[in-house]
């Protein structure tokens, strides 16, 4: 059970008793560094003889120590004290319990007190490991920590001892802390993935990590708020179930009742005028210092300060705002309209230092009306934030919008990314044919790259079927070009014409890519990228990521792998100036993509997997994170891995897709259910992705093509080869030959022996090590060489191709067996055994055995034993070439290769059945 689940039900009563019967039968989930940390603690070697664990209220300090000692401490003799308020008001109140039980004489003094307890305890014992567990560790008196102190000193037990806050921690405590006798371990707040491990507990079901990380953050990562806001999304429906999955509705609101009843301790005692404060704040996200002393006394503020509701900023002048932005969050939610229009009558939000969201919010939701800046400055900021519904909202409050390019290049933005291209589009064409005035700004040029954005996503559902030109909308970027020249000749400052030209190259190379012109995007790029960080290391990390895409998909594989090695450390530096997550993350992920492709999985996998235990700033994360993760393990041939990642996200897809992913998610996913005898499933993927509009990226759309073809053949389809040939064509024509060689080597493991030779010729002119392995297996396939098979099939094992190199493992081995090449088959044998770790002892073999038939295994037993083939023959009245035929049959089923292995693996196999025979009848 998680740290959470402990605060569903109320800790005991002070008491003592033996671990095993006072810990639920739950699991706990997470913190698995700290669990080890504390049973090491344990071990008689250690140094240290227990743990201070440290962390706010409802992050499970309590559960932990409990599961903790459940599997480490099952044979120790507990001590459970908790202290409290009144307990500590009195001498020794945490240990009442046990103070009853002294003789009278033993209670007249501490010292005494202290030998009796220790005693006591000792007996009851009876010789087992003591440990005591101290839950509200900062609420002893005194006289109880120096007991429990003295014992830990004496080692005559151990101590895990839970605070909520350590500088409060008695001065017996502290000085274990500092002689080291004790270590201190903080329980910082619980990652995402561990946030949606206790929330499939706790809904019975998967949730979409989109749906996991958004209540994550609405809870801090703290397992108590999280399973409060988890409810309170899911009563609203901000959270519900389709298809067996928790998603998330972003179009629903919540009024959080249960986090914020879980709140509602850190306001108790606030006057009237400290609450107004706090709802104040929550609507305008701050306020100018000067203007709250004018209605709260300095002291109450100072108090609000120093409980840590409130923090002082400088936005132009001092500024108070909320400490903790999910209290403002949650307080919005119980705000309703009237009383949003009291608060609007007792202090207006000062535009120059509240956030400019939640002042638009604030004041739409109480009927009131938005200026125009307030309207503009509000959309950009909810853009930036990931919220375009809400600066869709913002924007078409301001009645003259379409007069301004700003406020329409917004909305636009807002658009585009909820994936409404078409709407984008006519609101840029609808600007222009209400603003005559032909005044060019920055903007006009920005609204020029977004109306480029918007025919490249018209243009979607069929540039796969056609040439791929960008022809349509390229010329905008002429456009765009020619209005920046005229702005620097007007005197446009040289930064915000720098940064204008880096905003036209990376959209311009988007624009490239997503339609498959592979060899225009890498001659566009590769000067730029060689000029290095003149313009800055993070707009050369996104130029690169579209090279790495452009020389990977084409012919250049080596030199796009090393230029993913090299931009993967800068994409993933949260501490980039000019690099924000909305563009790393994308970009993180095309790299991804791409090194799948040309057959780099290993690479994906370390790239993708080296943030593993920190996850959140820097790290890839939601649905897209989801989506690379199962796409790795469909590359894989990993399909119950894969459909466990891809079945969520393309679930989650389905309620909001803006980047238009859902359509090569489902493809995937059929193939990885078809690969699961889910043939159902998979039909129901690839109808999805037939009625879903296409994504805008060319490779993508590849993609879905590839795993398409491969579903419907496992679905029983006869057209594969002739599909993947047809793919294979248009590739090399396109000049993407990352993609025809994927084809031709599905065509040619699905049995099309007659695409080896193209496959071979394919491969020869790329780079990398993917495209020498399809070199190895052509040559293998094509001439039934088990040779080249294995080479090729070590390869795959290597780079990540688990089923690849399986499939074609299986090939050599049947290839050998079927010309007698027995070395071979003796080798195959061999490495198998060594590369899985089996021993004689395994089950593995016994399940050999007994699939021997009666005469093998008799040949097989007088053959272990030393007798020649000669005499076996004699014995049983047949011939010794029979014989012969028979050990071979033998070594071929037991994966042996003479008749010394064989003599090994049944005398082994002998003693382990006898092993577990006598534990049988010991059992009984």
């Amino acid at each position: 059970m998680s740290g959470a689940h402990a605060l569903l039900a109320h800790a005991p009563l002070i008491q003592e008793q033996a671990v095993g019967k006072q810990i639920q039968d739950v699991p706990f989930l997470g913190r698995s560094g700290l669990i080890q940390a504390m049973a090491d603690c344990l071990k008689p070697e250690s140094a240290v003889s227990g743990c201070l664990v440290v962390g706010d209220s409802g992050t499970g300090k309590s559960a932990l120590i409990r599961h903790v000692l459940s599997v480490y401490g099952g044979a120790a003799y507990v001590v459970n004290v908790r202290g409290s308020a009144f307990a500590g008001r009195t001498p020794f109140g945490a240990l009442t319990f046990m103070l009853s039980e002294l003789e009278p004489e033993s209670a007249s003094h501490p010292v005494l007190i202290l030998r009796g307890l220790t005693e006591l305890i000792r007996e009851r014992a009876a010789g087992r490991q003591v440990i005591l567990a101290v839950d509200n560790a900062e609420e002893l008196d005194e006289f109880s920590a120096m007991v429990l102190s003295q014992m830990v000193v004496n080692r005559s037990a151990h101590m895990f001892a839970a605070f909520r806050d350590f500088s409060a921690a008695p001065a017996e405590f502290m000085g274990l802390w500092r002689e080291g006798l004790l270590t201190r371990l903080d329980l910082e707040p619980m990652l995402p993935s561990e946030c949606a491990h206790l929330l499939e507990a706790n809904l019975r079901g998967p949730i979409s990590r989109a749906a996991a990380e958004e209540l994550a953050s609405a809870s801090g990562g703290n397992p108590n708020m999280l399973l409060a806001v988890a409810e309170d999304y899911r009563e609203c429906g901000r959270v519900k179930s389709m298809d067996g999955v928790w998603v998330l509705d972003k179009t629903r609101h919540c009024t959080f009742p249960r986090l914020y009843a879980a709140m509602a301790v850190r306001l108790t005692g606030l006057s009237a005028g400290q609450r107004e404060l706090l709802d104040l704040l929550a609507l305008s996200g701050a306020l100018p210092l000067e203007q709250v002393l004018e209605r709260l006394d300095s002291l109450e503020v100072d108090a609000l300060q120093e409980a840590g509701l409130l923090q002082l900023q400088h936005r132009g002048a001092p500024a108070l705002s909320l400490g903790d932005p999910a209290l403002g969050t949650v307080l919005r939610g119980q705000l309703d309209s009237g009383r949003r229009r009291e608060l609007l009558e007792i202090m207006v939000p000062d535009t120059a230092v509240a956030l400019p969201s939640h002042a638009a919010e604030w004041l739409l939701s109480a009927g009131a009306k938005l200026s125009a800046p307030l309207a503009l400055s509000a959309g950009r900021a909810a853009n930036a934030a990931g919220d375009p519904e809400a600066a869709q909202e913002y924007i078409e409050a301001d009645p003259d919008y379409l007069s301004s390019t700003a406020a329409v290049l917004e909305l636009s933005r807002a658009q585009l990314r909820r994936g409404n291209a078409a709407q984008a589009a006519d609101a840029i064409l609808r600007h222009r044919s209400f603003d005559e005035t032909g005044i060019v700004s920055p903007d006009s040029v920005r609204l020029l790259l977004v109306e480029a954005a918007s025919g490249c996503r018209a243009l979607a559902e069929q540039q796969f079927v056609a040439s791929g030109s960008a022809d349509p909308h390229a010329a905008l970027f002429g456009d765009a070009d020619r209005m920046l020249a005229e702005l620097r000749k007007q005197g446009l400052a040289h930064r915000e014409a720098a940064m204008l030209e880096r905003e036209l190259v990376l959209e311009r190379a988007r624009c490239l890519t997503q339609h498959g012109q592979y060899s225009e995007a890498a001659s566009f790029l590769s000067g730029i990228y060689a000029r290095g960080d003149e313009n800055g290391r993070g707009f050369r990390a996104l130029v690169g990521s579209w090279l790495c895409v452009a020389w990977g998909m084409s012919d250049r594989q080596s030199d796009a792998h090393e230029l993913a090695a090299a931009l993967w450390p800068i994409l993933t530096d949260v501490h980039q100036p000019d690099l924000d997550e909305g563009q790393a993350a994308p970009a993180q992920a095309r790299i991804l993509h791409v090194l799948m492709v040309t057959g780099a999985l290993d690479a994906a996998a370390d790239f993708l997997y080296q943030d593993a235990g920190t996850e959140g700033d820097g790290s890839l994360g939601g649905t897209l994170r989801e989506v690379c993760e199962g796409m790795l393990h469909a590359f894989a041939g990993r399909g119950a891995a894969a459909i466990a990642l891809l079945h969520p996200a393309a679930t989650q897809l389905a309620v909001f897709d803006p980047d238009g992913l859902q359509h090569t998610v489902s493809a995937v996913a059929a193939y990885c259910a078809a690969l699961q005898g889910q043939y159902e499933r998979a039909e129901e993927h690839l109808r999805t992705a037939d009625a879903v509009p296409a994504t805008p990226s060319w490779a993508l759309q590849r993609t879905a093509a590839h795993f398409t073809v491969l579903a419907w053949n496992l679905l029983g389809s006869e057209d594969a080869h002739e599909a993947l040939a047809e793919l294979a064509a248009k590739d090399d024509a396109r000049g993407a030959g990352a993609y025809a060689v994927l084809s031709l080597l599905s065509a040619v493991r699905l049995g099309d022996t007659a695409a080896a030779q193209q496959l071979l010729d394919t491969a020869s002119v790329l780079q990398g090590r993917f495209a020498r392995l399809c070199e190895d297996y052509a040559k293998g396939a094509a001439g039934c060489d088990p040779q080249q098979l294995l080479l090729a099939s070590d390869a795959a094992a290597a780079m990540g191709h688990e089923l690849f190199a399986r499939d074609t493992g299986e090939r050599a081995l049947e290839i050998a067996a079927g010309s007698g090449d027995r070395a071979t088959v003796r080798f195959i044998h061999r490495s198998r055994r060594l590369q899985s770790g089996e021993t004689e002892n395994d089950a593995e073999v016994e399940d050999c055995l007994r699939g021997l038939t009666a005469r093998e295994r008799v040949i097989a037993r007088q053959a272990a034993s030393g007798t020649s083939n000669k005499m076996i023959a004699a014995e049983l009245s047949i011939s010794v070439r029979t014989v012969e035929g028979h050990l071979y049959q033998i070594y071929s089923k037991l994966h042996v290769g003479s008749r010394r292995e064989l003599s090994h693996l049944l005398s082994a196999s002998q003693t382990g059945s006898a092993n577990q025979s006598g534990a049988v009848r010991g059992v009984r």
